[in-house]
């Protein structure tokens, strides 16, 4: 009812400029002389309505997000241009996308509609400046240069710039080294192009908190202006319709409805939602690692008499100063890890490398994992020669991560991280002091989202020394820890190995119900023989973790299994069985 309404009201303006012979008023009003079928829903009122705002008041700063499908590439990219001409022909336009093609694609509708309607906007195409890309207004200076936002943009001065869509996707999104790029080429070659008094119009959608928005919006003294229309009103999500309540959907161009809208939501993932519908680069719930879990378990500096310390390294793969996370990570008698250091930064391999060693030797670090997914040999090589050059006195391993032959690191980067993200939440791995780009990286991180390159070293690190000492699906007794840390193992840098009958401990759930296991990160109990043997955590993807077991040999001397109960407030979930080293875990 109230898009028939307004496309009403505006039509009939359009109607009643068309019968006085004046141009209309706003590029809405001219949308629907100019395109049969378009409809001028209170998103696109609105948005029209902003459009002549920022041409009337000299140096407007206006970023658009909307949903996708609601007309508003049509109407900033092709309509406003013609619009803007009709009322000042000499007005210069550039329109800029991710790539030349989506520009041209821009640049040609807008010229058709002149081209095929210039009795109604008033003006004419120069016959010698069509092209596609660049095109002017018959007897006047003005008109428009389209093309990719990493395009040339030379000899064009702009009294209007229009930049729609300046990323492809969440992937170009992601990297940091492309938005910096987009961010830098924005203000050095478009922004040096503007008239006195021009007008930036930037409609994108919102992949990322350090985006091309953002970085403007965050300027002091930021004269932007941003307009946000959500699909569906959403607490804490801005919302220029200003609707009363949340759970109220747009009236949508193409007649989507609210619920509609909702299986699109469930159908797209939490990311895309709050990306494309919302404008957010966040989702409402906030991300994958909580502020409160790191606020709620900080340590005040890192603990003293470790057992071991690793330096985990997530490398830059492009080669060209991408950021290359490195994380320094200790292991507690008790079993507990602390992220104790971040000299993470953008390098090159050369450079990481020797930043990681020279961490490695300031802490007393035993080890340095490198994340290898696609340059395992050659990573470990590099580290291990700047390792020789420094000769550093105490022995620190060289391994790539995840070792060959085992489950670990399977997955996508959320899959790969479950481990970390569990010990964050429950306490068992904490943040010691302040590692302030660490913990910025890691509570904006989302599902979908590229894995912030220190959080992924972190995963590194804190993977190794979970598992530190074992076979694959082993995992070290925390009574062995005690010992090595009574022997001042990390002191000295040395290993101290433990008896082979009860080093490693493998671990089989057997005959239970998956709901049992739902309450990810719980403690269950384990019992034999109506004897307390220990304490089990289980976490998604398959890992297992023993706390405080108590390592009797006549549990481990056996080739086959015991049989061991798992058991929750008194009630028994299951078996585990538990013995000699194995492949992997059964569920």
């Amino acid at each position: 009812m109230i898009t028939d309404t307004i496309t009403a009201l505006t039509a009939a303006r359009a109607i009643r400029s068309t019968r006085q012979g004046r141009r209309p008023e706003s590029p809405a009003e001219l949308a629907l002389r100019l395109i049969p079928g378009y409809v001028v829903t209170p998103t696109i009122k609105l948005l029209s309505d902003e459009l002549v705002r920022a041409v009337e008041e000299p140096d407007s700063r206006l970023i658009v997000t909307m949903p996708p499908r609601t007309g508003k590439s049509v109407l900033v990219s092709q309509v406003f241009p013609v619009w803007q001409l009709s009322r000042d022909p000499d007005a210069e336009i550039i329109v800029k996308s991710y790539g030349d093609a989506l520009a041209e694609e821009h640049s040609a509708a807008a010229r058709r509609l002149i081209a095929d309607n210039a009795g109604v906007v008033g003006i004419e195409l120069a016959a010698d400046k069509q092209a596609v890309g660049r095109w002017r207004v018959a007897g006047h200076r003005g008109g428009m240069l389209a093309g990719g936002i990493l395009s040339s943009t030379t000899g064009f001065g702009a009294n209007v710039l229009v930049v729609d869509d300046p990323v492809k996707g969440a992937q170009e999104a992601d990297s940091d080294a492309y938005r910096r790029r987009l961010i830098a080429e924005f203000k050095a070659s478009l922004m040096t192009r503007l008239m006195p008094g021009a007008s930036v119009i930037i409609v994108l959608t919102r992949w990322h908190t350090d985006d091309l928005a953002g970085a403007l919006l965050a300027e002091p003294g930021s004269r932007w202006r941003c307009v946000n229309i959500p699909a569906i009103s959403t607490a804490g999500v801005p919302d220029a319709l200003q609707r009363d309540r949340s759970g109220v959907a747009m009236t949508s161009a193409v007649g989507r409805t609210a619920p509609q809208f909702r299986e699109i939501a469930a159908e797209v993932g939490s990311r895309a939602w709050a990306a494309m519908y919302l404008g957010t680069p966040r989702t409402p719930e906030g991300g994958l690692i909580k502020a409160a879990w790191i606020e709620d378990w900080r340590l005040p500096a890192a603990p003293p008499g470790a057992v071991k310390i690793v330096v985990g390294v997530d490398p830059a793969d492009s080669g060209k100063g991408d950021e290359t996370g490195i994380i320094a990570a200790s292991l507690a008698a008790d079993g507990s890890i602390a992220l104790i250091a971040d000299v993470s930064g953008r390098m090159t391999s050369d450079a990481w490398a020797v930043r990681a060693v020279q961490l490695a030797a300031d802490i007393g670090a035993s080890e340095i994992s490198i994340e290898g997914f696609q340059a395992r040999s050659t990573y470990v090589r590099l580290v291990t020669e700047v390792l020789a050059r420094f000769r550093v006195q105490r022995p620190i391993r060289v391994t790539s991560w995840p070792p060959k032959g085992t489950d670990r690191g399977k997955g996508d980067a959320v899959a790969r991280s479950t481990g970390l993200l569990a010990a964050l939440e429950t306490g068992r791995c904490r943040v010691a002091g302040y590692l302030p780009d660490f913990e910025a990286q890691a509570v904006t991180w989302e599902a979908g989202q590229h894995q912030p390159d220190r959080v992924a070293a972190a995963v590194v690190a804190h993977d190794v020394l979970v598992h530190s000492g074992t076979e694959p699906m082993g995992i070290v007794s925390p009574m062995d820890l005690a010992r090595r840390a009574r022997g001042g193992a990390v002191g000295a840098g040395a290993r101290l190995d433990a008896p082979p009958d009860r080093r490693v401990i493998g671990l089989s759930l057997t005959q239970y119900r998956e709901e049992h296991l739902s309450s990810f990160s719980s403690l269950y109990h384990l019992l034999h023989a109506d004897e307390h043997l220990g304490d089990l955590r289980f976490y998604p993807g398959g890992q297992l973790q023993l706390e405080q077991f108590a390592c009797r040999r006549r549990y481990f001397t056996q080739p086959d299994f015991q049989s061991i109960a798992v058991t929750r407030r008194n009630q028994q979930l299951g078996g585990c069985r538990i013995g000699l080293p194995q492949k992997s875990i059964d569920r």
